[in-house]
């Protein structure tokens, strides 16, 4: 005995129909694109800049202490002490003369104590002490610090 349910003009489903039917009823499937990733770690770049510390000194109030003058005073004063001490070796080289000349005028031996006389006016008669000043110098000092940059592969887009 055979029993159908439906039309009676339906004919039977066989199993290679019943799949064409079930296509028939899912949406058309979109073939996808293929999207390709590089998931190789990549390093982050790290710039480090460094500038050398700037140092400043002023020595002027330890040199104004000291009785030191700047460059162009200095030298005037060096030419001045020149002067004079050719001044006084020419005095004293014709003190000498005078004084060999008229060896009848002195008792004794002239050329010895002419030679005394030399001896103990070139020698040194004061006595300078260095000592440390009483004001320091002025420092100024400049420390940067590093500027440090980071290149990373992160894309961002920012606030």
């Amino acid at each position: 005995m055979s029993l159908s349910v439906g039309a009676p003009h339906s004919r039977a489903m066989t199993p290679v129909s019943a799949m064409g039917a079930k296509q028939d009823r899912l949406p058309p499937v979109k073939k996808l694109e293929r999207i390709k990733v590089d998931a190789a770690p990549e390093a982050a770049v790290l710039e480090i800049r460094t500038r050398n510390p700037e140092m400043e000194a002023d020595w002027d109030a330890v040199w104004r202490e000291r009785g030191q003058l700047k460059a162009q005073d200095q030298i005037g004063e060096i030419k001045a002490i020149a002067q004079e001490r050719f001044a006084k070796n020419v005095s004293q080289r014709v003190e000498a003369g005078i004084r060999a000349r008229s060896l009848h005028a002195e008792k004794g031996n002239v050329f010895g104590r002419i030679a005394f006389d030399k001896f103990i006016a070139n020698r040194k008669k004061s006595v300078e002490l260095d000592a440390a000043p009483r004001f320091g110098l002025k420092i100024d000092v400049r420390i940067y610090p590093p500027e440090i940059k980071v290149e990373t592969n992160l894309k961002w887009d920012g606030d």
